[in-house]
């Protein structure tokens, strides 16, 4: 008896399933026809957060309603960091400007946490709840957001081109 229909059994036996839900990872992501938000854990401890708007209002985000779920507590983020080129300049919120986009590095305790258990963003009186995904499934979905026109007078043409999907959820914040 070869040992390989064993093994072969050992690793579908001991793979997670494609379509099983993730617990943690280090890729998170919300997806809507409005906006998009990711954040990924650059290298340990070190969480990068980017966003699209396809609105036609502007917005802000205070750095404190970013909340990121560690293994055993939840962090709130203290600022941001903005490369401008010359000198990374902290910020405590940013402006989330109609069709536009913009990322930067997340500030807090986040210790060397290379996996996030959940990640909230509040903006405006709403709570924006991101979704965990595969290393495989981020990249493709940071390949399509490259790709989104943000000129477009209609963003519906760019979703179906793009076949973009909406994951997330968005309700109201929470007082």
């Amino acid at each position: 008896m070869t040992p390989f229909p064993f093994l072969l059994f050992l690793l579908l036996t001991q793979a997670p399933a494609p379509n099983q839900p993730l617990e943690k990872s280090s890729y998170f992501a919300f997806v809507d026809h409005e906006y998009i938000f990711t954040i990924e854990m650059a290298k340990p401890g070190v969480p990068l957060l980017n966003f699209v708007s396809m609105t036609d209002q502007e917005n802000t985000i205070p750095a404190k309603n970013i909340r990121l779920s560690l293994e055993n507590r939840k962090v709130a983020t203290k600022s941001f960091t903005i490369e401008t080129g010359d000198q990374p300049m902290a910020v405590f919120s940013t402006m989330v400007h109609p069709r536009s986009s913009f990322g930067f590095r997340l500030n807090g305790d986040f210790g060397d946490a290379r996996e996030l258990f959940g990640a909230t963003i509040q903006m405006g009186g709403e709570d924006f709840k991101l979704i965990p995904l595969r290393s495989f499934d981020f990249e493709t979905l940071a390949i399509k957001v490259n790709r989104i026109n943000l000129g477009s007078p209609d963003f519906g043409d760019d979703w179906r081109i793009l076949r973009l999907e909406s994951m997330g959820t968005r309700s109201p914040a929470r007082k």
